[in-house]
């Protein structure tokens, strides 16, 4: 094969992959469940983790999602520990709000439908935490994780978020896509 046919089968592997949207195989509602944490590690090694931990993903409507996240720290588990995402899927993606996702990234693993949480410490070493989180196999029990995540939910729902931050279809969702992954 000489180097003019390979190059042009290069350029047409390229055309043809570049034309397909990168999260057009997975839909927001294709994420939405309830996770469970799997692992939580920090670079460098600290207890700057979570013990337990778990996530739920609910459709708000056809086009967002909310993310609740409950959790308890390795260090103290007794100190509040919850977070609220909401995401949008559009053209392009599945894309998570610009409000307070500076530090974290997701990524989704459409296969096995694990979800990865990557968290930049503001710390001194500049710290680096991954939590996986896979399929939960049962509904939630552990009454710390309902608790913090109720605060979560009444949080995201709170009129004065919603005061602050406008509805949720027109918020910006720009900057932090959830990415997808083979192995994360």
């Amino acid at each position: 094969m000489s180097i003019l046919s390979l190059r042009q089968v290069a350029i047409a592997a390229v055309v043809a992959t570049s034309s397909v949207p990168a999260m057009a195989q997975v839909s927001l509602s294709a994420i939405a469940g309830e996770y469970d944490l799997a692992s939580s590690t920090t670079v460098p090694a600290s207890n700057w983790g979570f013990s337990k931990a778990h996530v739920s993903v609910r459709m708000v409507d056809d086009r967002h999602a909310l993310i609740l996240h409950s959790c308890q720290w390795k260090r103290s588990p007794k100190e509040a520990c919850w977070d609220w995402f909401y995401a949008q899927q559009r053209e392009g993606g599945i894309y998570l709000q610009d409000d307070n996702t500076d530090t974290v990234r997701f990524y989704f693993d459409p296969a096995s439908r694990k979800l990865t949480m990557i968290w930049r410490g503001l710390d001194a070493k500049a710290s680096v935490r991954h939590d996986v989180y896979a399929p939960a196999t049962a509904p939630l029990t552990d009454t710390a994780l309902l608790r913090r995540q109720k605060t979560a939910l009444s949080s995201a729902e709170h009129k004065e978020t919603l005061r602050t931050r406008g509805p949720v279809a027109k918020r910006s969702y720009q900057q932090h896509r959830i990415e997808l992954q083979k192995n994360p």
